[in-house]
């Protein structure tokens, strides 16, 4: 007869190979926070991980399962609003290198995303043992074969310039969640007609035949011009943003034709199969009409985070911390909303975060006053403007 300690390892052994990890590595809920622009809540996230813990390093670097959970608590989000969090976030968080090693997944996830974000709907981003998947209101929107690009994004909430420094420690709670905060998250719910919509959006749908008339065009009748811009790649590649340290005393191409004069005998209608437009995404109050026609590039991405980060460093150059602050161990956050053309010059500046003390808002007013013009933008940015946010952080060390 075999020892019991033996029949035990069989058994936990069959239970490891056959049961799948997630049934013994399910993320609990870590912490909750409110995201809040210009005064009003945009959303409440949920950061869930396979251990509990309060150290953004732990979190960070844990390899088991994990979860970002954003619930949205406005009456409406862009979905360029919502992208831009996360590319910006990424942008002042991570590394050149890093950059460029992620930028096409930065790309795909980017582009997941083109529905216009509503109240009561749930975004959650997935970390598992090989991949990152990407979900709305219940529905895949993407997989990238990547789980590390999981952490890249989780950056953006827990790195060293989050979306806010209370927005980062309370999702680091270890689990200790306030109730109110708590019983408030999981009221939440996505309607069934919200479900439907976007998961009817994301069916494949099957290809339709179209008639199309063909007819034969004198070709010396016509004169057809094209313009093809042919961009060449310039990315600089600029170092790893480095948190800020005060000093006390420094511191769209178009075809064009003529009418053919003549009536030639048409041809026969030829049938082209053609796939028609996915209704739900066609819905008014589900595509944000800003995203219809714009698919990210990794290396567009990639420019564009670059030349974020550039400005980021461009402006900590003129930062100051003011003597009053240094005196009294004033400390605080400052996030200005900044809108600049394309030869980098300022034409507005919006206060989007706003700090205890006022010393510190007039700094970092003055350091963009300072700092413009700033660098002008990159020929791979596309657009007359230029709009970033730009997170200033006044820290004693």
């Amino acid at each position: 007869m075999r020892p019991l300690s033996t029949i035990y390892f069989q058994i936990g052994l069959m239970l490891a190979l056959f049961l799948p990890a997630s049934s013994y590595a399910e993320p609990v809920l870590n912490g909750l926070a409110v995201h809040s622009e210009l005064g009003k809540e945009q959303f409440i996230a949920g950061l869930y991980s396979s251990t509990l813990s309060s150290s953004a390093k732990d979190i960070l670097l844990d390899q088991g399962e994990k979860r970002i959970e954003v619930k949205i608590v406005a009456e409406r989000l862009s979905s360029r609003r919502f992208k831009r969090l996360w590319i910006e976030g990424m942008a002042i968080n991570a590394s050149a290198k890093e950059l460029a090693i992620h930028s096409q997944s930065m790309a795909n996830f980017s582009n997941f995303l083109k529905v216009k974000l509503a109240t009561g709907d749930v975004f959650t981003v997935d970390r598992t043992a090989k991949n990152t998947q990407v979900s709305l209101n219940g529905s895949k929107l993407g997989t990238i074969a990547d789980n590390t690009f999981f952490d890249v994004l989780l950056r953006t909430w827990i790195g060293p310039v989050p979306l806010s420094s209370d927005f980062r420690s309370n999702l680091l709670t270890q689990g200790k969640l306030n109730s109110g905060l708590k019983a408030r998250y999981n009221r939440i719910q996505t309607s069934e007609e919200r479900i439907k919509l976007v998961a009817d959006s994301l069916r494949p749908q099957p290809a339709e035949e179209v008639e199309t008339a063909l007819a034969p065009v004198p070709a010396e009748e016509v004169n057809t011009e094209v313009d093809i811009a042919l961009v060449p790649p310039n990315i600089v590649n600029p170092a790893p943003v480095a948190a800020f340290e005060p000093a006390v005393n420094s511191k769209p191409p178009s075809l064009n034709s003529d009418r053919v004069s003549e009536k030639p005998e048409p041809t026969p209608a030829t049938k082209v199969a053609a796939a028609p437009p996915r209704p739900g995404l066609m819905e008014e109050s589900l595509l944000d009409e800003e995203e219809e026609d714009i698919e990210f590039t990794a290396a567009g991405l990639l420019a564009e985070s670059l030349y974020i980060s550039k400005l980021k460093r461009w402006t900590n150059r003129h930062i100051r911390y003011p003597s009053r602050a240094l005196n009294k161990g004033w400390e605080g956050n400052v996030r200005l909303l900044i809108t600049i053309d394309r030869d980098g010059k300022v034409e507005a500046t919006t206060v989007t975060e706003k700090p205890r003390y006022r010393d510190l808002e007039k700094a970092a007013l003055k350091a963009v006053k300072k700092a413009n013009p700033f660098p002008a933008m990159p020929e791979e940015v596309r657009g007359e403007k230029f709009r970033f946010s730009l997170p200033i952080v006044f820290v004693l060390r």
